[in-house]
């Protein structure tokens, strides 16, 4: 099947056609329990990727249980996904945290994403049945359109209590369009948290510094950061496999 063919098929005829599951992730809920993600992968011909679970998000998935993060009782998105791809992080999150999440990237990727919610129906019943997807352009970051036709306005005061990006800068644009996407939706509360990982690439770490900078500049400082190495087979590329984690608040001074 050719990209062009798959752009002209209907939503559901592009789940029918390939969206296809692949391979379940075990992933801590616990220091000692696990829980089960379905990950359909199929190959999407969207900006030129295939939909692709990458390193950063195996490695921020696994990482969820030990993050300590507080909610408030008036969020609009308690959960907010930029970038979501296969949505990995976004469904673990929603199965651990319990809470409603919106899962968000470009157009063509939001089948792939409702395709994926469905294969963990325990992730909806853990999120009270409210997980959505839909279509969040960084180029116009302050709309996000919902698979219903629903609009979210961010400059209208909608915001979100946690946000996740993982493996999200892999191009020279992504610095600048990435933190304002943050800025626009990143609720103003002390218990608000941008959530960022992304793989150590040598051809992307002047981009990785820059995220950083423009971040500090909106405001936010880093919490805490960590590096950690996916240490499977599944992901045998060396250049892909340390991933640094950063939690990001809105400054207290």
């Amino acid at each position: 099947m050719t990209c062009d063919n798959l752009w002209q098929m209907s939503a559901m005829e592009k789940k029918i056609a390939v969206f296809v599951p692949r391979r379940t992730f075990k992933v801590p809920a616990t220091a000692s329990a696990f829980i089960d993600v379905n990950i359909a992968e199929p190959d999407l011909c969207a900006d030129n990727l295939t939909l692709t679970t990458w390193t950063s998000s195996f490695v921020l998935a696994n990482q969820l249980h030990k993050f300590n993060v507080k909610f408030g009782d008036d969020e609009h998105i308690p959960i907010l996904e930029l970038g979501a791809g296969t949505a990995l992080v976004g469904l673990t999150a929603a199965t651990l945290w319990r809470k409603k999440t919106i899962l968000t990237d470009l157009p063509g990727i939001v089948p792939g994403l409702r395709t994926n919610v469905d294969l963990n129906p325990a992730a909806t019943e853990a999120a009270s049945g409210e997980i959505q997807c839909g279509a969040l352009d960084w180029r116009k970051p302050d709309i996000l359109e919902l698979e219903n036709g629903d609009q979210l306005v961010a400059s209208k005061g909608v915001k979100a209590s946690i946000i996740f990006a993982a493996d999200t800068i892999y191009d020279e644009e992504h610095p600048e369009l990435l933190s304002n996407a943050i800025l626009t939706w990143l609720a103003r509360t002390q218990n608000a948290r941008a959530i960022l990982t992304y793989a150590l690439r040598v051809a992307y770490l002047d981009q990785v510094r820059e995220i950083w900078t423009m971040l500090e500049e909106g405001g936010l400082e880093a919490e805490s950061h960590g590096q950690e190495q996916a240490n499977t087979k599944q992901w045998e590329d060396d250049d892909e496999r340390l991933c640094e984690w950063v939690i990001w608040r809105w400054k207290t001074t």
